[in-house]
């Protein structure tokens, strides 16, 4: 025997094991798919999926009537420019109120406004539990709540 032909059996030998390897693999990868049955992996719940509609604009012109503010995190509201959402009218208090998602739920908080934050036409003091169509009134807008 000479040295080439021991070298191109050792070479079929290896190239054999490659393939092998190569379709065990691709044989599992397949197997996964179809056990899985074409389910995808389900994302993690989310915190609820809730927003605030504009009910009535009041005094506020950048505010249109009818359209959702989405509430996903801690949302303030008044007259000063570092709130999320800014209302233009003088009976909003610079840091009125705070709407957020607590326990898979809203809570709105009144934050010492001067004029109130009221909740189906009740003043409210200190935090309270919103439910869906609750009417938020913080000044002359209204704003009804999505959930």
């Amino acid at each position: 025997m000479d040295f080439s032909k021991i070298s191109a059996g050792i070479f079929g030998i290896i190239f054999i094991v490659v393939l092998y390897v190569i379709i065990y693999y691709a044989l599992r990868i397949m197997y996964k798919d179809i056990k899985s049955g074409g389910r995808r992996k389900r994302p993690a719940p989310s915190r609820g999926n809730f927003g605030l509609e504009i009910f009535e604009s009041g005094k506020n012109t950048d505010l249109k009537e009818g359209s959702v503010i989405p509430v996903r995190t801690d949302i303030t509201i008044g007259r000063k420019e570092d709130n999320s959402i800014i209302l233009s009218d003088q009976h909003v208090s610079g840091n009125h109120a705070k709407v957020a998602v607590r326990n898979a739920g809203l809570v709105i908080e009144d934050l010492n406004s001067t004029n109130g934050t009221y909740v189906n036409g009740t003043r409210i003091r200190g935090r309270l539990k919103l439910s869906n169509k609750d009417e938020i009134r913080i000044g002359t807008s209204i704003f009804k709540v999505l959930s």
